[in-house]
């Protein structure tokens, strides 16, 4: 009998190695060890960056650039979000923001202001709401800021762009200009120099309805920026507009004084500051 069990086990020592080996090898072909994938994850959780900061996680420092985003001008800080300067950051709820679980003010995008003055009649209901929407998936985001909300300064000119920066140039205090560009894509209203103008003005961000240029540039300056398409092409500067006018487009009228608030769920008008 005990020859019999030596024989056994001197039978399965191979195939106990051979399966061992195999295990080794997948695991070295995998690049890395269960601990090392634990830690590489941990790693990661640390670094992660919380849910506002990931729309100015990539921009750069507020010395001044070499970039033509702000040529040899630093740029302006970053404007707080929509709750104001002491808004509590958190992670957003995995049930989003419907109105069945309750908003989170301390998230103050534009869901938020939504659930709470869209109503009270619900959205299939024609009606007069405080709220106007613009028109979703008019818009791309181009600037560095994802996020900004302001009041209103307009525009309405086509394919000139004259009073865009004359507005530009002038201090911002945190406003929002709507330029109303006909919605043409035969070229930009505004480009890296202008963006750069309103980042360094204080002007929270710009709503076009037309075209940018340079928007890697764009991307680089510490201002929100919506616009319909990117085009290379640069506006005449003949024909300066109309400034401080009602501007139609998106489903929505903007006046002059109006409320926007703008993030990557969409832009949203209102006659009044909202509040949460």
């Amino acid at each position: 009998l005990a020859s019999l069990v030596d024989h056994s086990e001197h039978r399965r020592t191979p195939v106990r190695l051979a399966r061992r080996t195999r295990r080794v090898a997948t695991r070295r072909r995998a690049g890395m060890s269960a601990r090392t994938k634990l830690l590489a994850l941990a790693r990661a959780s640390a670094r992660a960056p919380s849910f506002l900061a990931a729309s100015s996680a990539a921009l750069p420092s507020t010395s001044t650039s070499s970039s033509s985003c702000g040529r040899g001008v630093a740029p302006s800080p970053r404007p707080p979000p929509f709750g104001g300067a002491h808004s509590r950051v958190v992670v957003r709820r995995g049930h989003g923001a419907d109105p069945t679980f309750g908003y989170d003010p301390s998230r103050a995008g534009t869901s938020e202001y939504v659930d709470k003055h869209f109503g009270p009649e619900p959205m299939d209901v024609i009606a007069t709401r405080k709220l106007r929407v613009m028109t979703a998936g008019y818009f791309k985001d181009f600037g560095g800021l994802k996020k900004f909300a302001g009041r209103a300064s307009t525009i309405r000119c086509h394919e000139n762009n004259p009073l865009v920066r004359a507005a530009l140039n002038e201090p911002g205090d945190g406003r929002v200009l709507v330029v109303d560009g006909g919605g043409s894509t035969r070229c930009a209203l505004m480009g890296d120099n202008l963006a750069a103008l309103a980042a360094k003005n204080g002007w929270s961000g710009v709503v076009v309805n037309g075209c940018v240029r340079d928007v890697d540039d764009v991307g680089r300056c510490r201002v929100g920026v919506k616009a319909i398409a990117a085009h290379p092409v640069p506006s005449s500067k003949r024909d300066p507009g109309l400034r401080d006018v009602d501007v139609s487009f998106a489903g929505v009228t903007v006046s002059p004084g109006d409320w926007i608030y703008a993030d990557s769920d969409g832009v949203v008008v209102s006659g009044e500051e909202l509040t949460l």
